[in-house]
């Protein structure tokens, strides 16, 4: 089995439309994530709330996804 990441943004969808082949990839891809909300200060969700940039990780999250590797017959 196969362990690949995602991260989740407060909206609950995915920052990147692909997966991360480690959790410290997926860790380096949410502070650049987070750093792309600095100049305003804060992200806005969806329904309107403002999460300031200094919390914005604690609001996100990380999954793992195991996956079963591919067999060819």
């Amino acid at each position: 089995m196969t362990t690949c990441y995602t991260v989740v943004s407060p909206d609950g969808l995915p920052i990147v439309p692909t997966t991360f082949p480690s959790r410290a990839r997926a860790e380096h891809a949410l502070e650049e994530w987070c750093a792309r909300y600095a100049a305003q200060g804060y992200y806005a969700t969806a329904d309107g709330r403002r999460i300031p940039v200094v919390v914005l990780a604690d609001h996100c999250r990380i999954e793992a996804i195991h996956r079963k590797p591919n067999r060819s017959v």
